[in-house]
């Protein structure tokens, strides 16, 4: 259809860097003048407030400074909690009466008395007649449709575009100063005991110091922190003080658990996997739109409950602040962050919610960096006053009290005497006063003279009202459905069950015919956010749950791993395997749940005549709906770690083992098992002598020949002592033998074997015949014992027998019993390979 003629002289001027706000009123005759009120972008840079009751036209005047914004290809980042400005992507070039008719109420054409048809003719009428009397044309529709891309944010819902909130607790990836670190990780604690209904003083809380200094523990460490990880160290905190005090006199353990369980009970919710897939809360990412088009991001919180919305907004307002700090310096307008209804998020002293503290700041610090802050209010006595002086622009309209004027003129006086310039007072209230629909006072501490009175101008997007969440998910539904491919390609649109006009979510962004252009490409998927190490756990009296805390899985891996370690009772021990072998080569450390029991054995034997001490370490699987077979554990060493590796897949708590009342039961019918132990104990019966627990055969061996020689030279020189006299009567001496000690078993008896010679004394008498027979049987006596000395010294050494032990109830003492976590090597994204072996 042809555009309507603008009324005006400036039809359709576009200035850069500048808004135009609509045209100048004349209070005392009540009409409007042909004088264009335009307003520079970068006076937002000091932030602006938009006050006005219901009514008043404030939320038109908000969403034509928004699209002022698009068309000068400022992003926009806008919190929706009334979900009025899903608005803006209705936009009709057009305006053709067909394009109004899906997105029109029926009950509010019946009000007006007319079929749904005849109010989308008249609506596309008065949007003609509207644009023309306020020098547009739809041009300016298709041109902000061009150059924005609209996205629409629902966390905690998959109406909209989901957003990965409660994935991870990102870490700062870039330097930050210790203080605005502190800021960060506040808002964070803050925000996240709102959704628990802890009101937490970030000085005065025990939930919210623990908290904070878990995110600084694993913040400073550059890990990331996820819900799971979060709730496992709040029952075993990686730190082991907090200020002077430990951890458990700061902070008792079973009050502890009811932190956790108050956490956990939002990971229990059906609804927090909406809250864990989608986009990441990070604007670098969210901001990077199409060539050549702007993003710009509304996020819906109209259908969150106000914890969950304060948890939302807080984060949201953290991530801006971060982002903004990263930017370069500039005194133009960079992006605006627009709030729609900032009552009850920036309350006046002493109220402080976690949402207060990333909203001053940002009005403190974000002008340096080009990023301006709207907010829109009509209850100007709710918010908090020291923000309202620092805001540089006003927008006022129409209030419903008294007590807001004078509130607003408080503000506004503030804000004069922060630049050190005066407003008269009393002129401000007359003209406040005389204010009607779509009548603003605007007040520019950057511009002098008196405040300028204008009427809004039309808006260029269909202003329906606030939308469901069905007819946002079908705003929405093109950007699902585009593939997530390179800008420069553009899949074809997805079928439609039924034509749909036009909405700006895209350059045609309808569910018909039109193109859809595709999305930036998405992040890469996270890796699992590591896990701090923690202590062993010990029995403990505190009357911890039974159950295991429930987690969700939050990496992928083999069947029922995941990276979130399952938060057990503290009651219920704990231990963990040392990781023995080394990374075969781009493996996953993973752990899995085994039942171990560490027994040491004390008892006597009659036959041995000594008592036999042994310690027995079994690790044995626990399968569900079975009993645990502890002849077929594994013999494991003695080596135990009070932390586990980080970045690790966890198993799933086995069955048999996941409470402590299981455990008890498990350790009585362990302690049946004992009762019935019987030790088969390799021994040396001739050396008595018993192979010690752990030793290996070779060793034994060892031992006993080492003792079998010991033995033979005690007797050997005793034999020595009673054949030395003898020899001596037949002037002879008995020679040493040649022997190495340090020779081979074998070889060490050879000279033994070949025996030597008597050494005779010289000189000496002559001996007589029958001396020289008597010497010489002497000597082959001698080699006779000594050779028979050496044949049972070796046979001694070899003998083995076997020696069954059956101990007492008393021999057996359990020192270690319960759930043991023993790391593997998952290898290929299926294979587990034992890691608390040696390889």
């Amino acid at each position: 259809m042809a555009d309507p003629a603008p009324s005006t002289a400036f039809a359709d001027e576009n200035k850069p860097t500048s808004f135009y706000l609509g045209r100048a009123y004349d209070l005392p005759s009540k009409s409007v003048l042909d004088e264009r009120i335009d307003y520079e972008s970068r006076d937002l840079t000091t932030h602006g407030v938009v006050v006005g009751m219901t009514g008043s036209g404030k939320t038109g005047l908000c969403i034509n400074l928004l699209e002022e914004a698009a068309l000068d290809n400022i992003p926009c980042i806008m919190i929706d909690p009334k979900g009025d400005l899903t608005n803006l992507l209705l936009q009709f070039p057009n305006l053709a009466p067909e394009d109004y008719v899906p997105w029109i109420n029926p009950d509010e054409a019946e009000q007006k008395g007319m079929s749904v048809e005849d109010y989308a003719r008249h609506l596309s009428e008065r949007w003609q007649k509207g644009l023309a009397e306020t020098g547009q044309s739809p041009r300016r529709i298709q041109e902000l449709r061009d150059k924005a891309e609209y996205r629409i944010y629902t966390p905690g819902s998959e109406a909209g575009l989901p957003l990965s909130i409660l994935n991870k607790f990102t870490a700062p990836k870039e330097p930050m100063s210790r203080e605005d670190l502190n800021q960060k990780i506040d808002a964070t604690a803050s925000a996240l005991l709102g959704l628990t209904g802890v009101s937490a003083d970030p000085v005065q809380s025990r939930e919210h110091i623990l908290i904070a200094q878990l995110l600084l523990h694993a913040w400073t460490q550059g890990k990331d922190l996820d819900l799971p990880r979060l709730i496992a160290q709040i029952q075993e905190p990686p730190v082991r003080t907090i200020g002077a005090l430990d951890v458990e006199t700061f902070y008792k353990e079973k009050e502890r658990m009811k932190l956790a369980i108050a956490l956990n009970n939002i990971l229990a919710a059906p609804s927090f996997s909406t809250w864990l897939t989608g986009d990441p809360l990070d604007l670098n990412y969210l901001l990077a739109g199409s060539p050549g088009k702007t993003r710009q991001l509304i996020f819906y919180v109209a259908h969150l409950d106000d914890r969950q919305r304060m948890f939302f907004i807080t984060l949201l307002l953290s991530e801006v602040l971060a982002w903004t700090r990263k930017q370069q310096g500039s005194t133009s307008l960079r992006a605006l962050l627009y709030f729609d209804e900032v009552y009850g998020y920036l309350p006046p002293h002493p109220g402080n919610p976690p949402s207060k503290v990333p909203l001053m700041t940002l009005f403190k610090q974000a002008r340096a960096f080009g990023v301006g802050v709207l907010l829109a209010t009509q209850n100007p006595v709710d918010v908090d006053y020291k923000a309202l002086s620092n805001a540089g622009t006003w927008f006022i309209g129409k209030l419903q009290t008294e007590r807001d004027k004078a509130r607003l003129l408080d503000g506004l006086e503030g804000a004069a005497a922060e630049r050190g310039a005066r407003s008269n007072r009393a002129v401000l209230e007359k003209t406040i006063s005389s204010l009607g629909n779509r009548i603003f006072m605007l007040h520019n501490v950057h511009r002098g003279g008196e405040p300028k009175v204008f009427q809004s101008r039309w808006a260029l997007s269909y202003l329906r009202g606030p939308m469901t969440r069905d007819e946002i998910s079908r705003l929405m539904d093109p950007v699902r459905n585009a593939a997530p491919i390179a800008p420069a390609a553009s899949p074809p649109p997805p079928p439609a069950p039924k034509p749909a006009p036009s909405v700006a979510a895209t350059p045609s962004a309808l569910p018909t015919a039109a193109a859809t252009p595709p999305l930036a490409p998405p992040p890469p998927a996270p890796e699992p956010a590591p896990v701090a190490p923690l202590p062993a756990q010990t029995a403990a009296s505190s009357p911890a749950p039974e159950a295991p805390v429930a987690v969700p899985p939050a990496s992928s891996g083999p069947a029922g791993f995941t990276a979130a370690r399952v938060v057990l009772p503290r009651e219920l021990t704990q231990y963990y395997l040392p990781v023995k072998s080394p990374n075969p080569g781009g493996a996953q450390l993973a752990y899995q749940g085994f039942a171990l029991a560490f027994v040491e054995v004390a008892c006597n034997d009659k036959k041995l005549g000594k008592e036999y001490r042994e310690t027995r370490r079994w690790l044995a699987p626990a399968v569900e709906g079975q009993p645990i077979d502890w002849t077929r554990a594994e013999t494991i060493g003695p080596e135990l770690e009070d932390r586990f590796q980080d970045d690790a897949l966890w198993g799933p708590v086995p069955e048999p083992l996941n409470t402590a009342k299981k455990l008890r039961m498990l350790r009585e019918s362990f302690q049946d098992y004992l009762n019935g132990l019987k030790i088969a104990v390799a021994i040396n019966p001739t050396l008595n002598l018993f192979r010690e627990p752990g030793e290996e055969a070779d060793a034994f061996t060892a031992r006993c020949r080492e003792a079998a020689w010991q033995e033979f030279l005690k007797k050997l020189q005793a034999e020595k002592d009673t054949y030395g006299p003898e020899f001596k009567r037949y002037q002879a001496s008995i020679p040493e033998d040649a022997f190495d000690p340090a020779a081979p078993w074998a070889e060490r008896w050879q000279a033994f074997a070949a025996g030597a010679p008597v050494l005779r004394a010289t000189p000496g008498r002559a001996l007589s015949d029958r001396e020289k027979s008597d010497l010489e049987k002497l000597e082959i006596e001698w080699h006779g014992v000594k050779v028979n000395l050496a044949e049972r010294a070796r046979r001694a050494a070899d003998q083995r027998g076997e020696l069954t032990l059956v101990p007492k109830k008393s021999d057996c003492k359990v020192t270690h019993f319960g759930l043991a976590w023993a790391p593997f090597w998952l290898v290929g994204g299926s294979d587990l390979r034992p890691a608390y072996r040696k390889t």
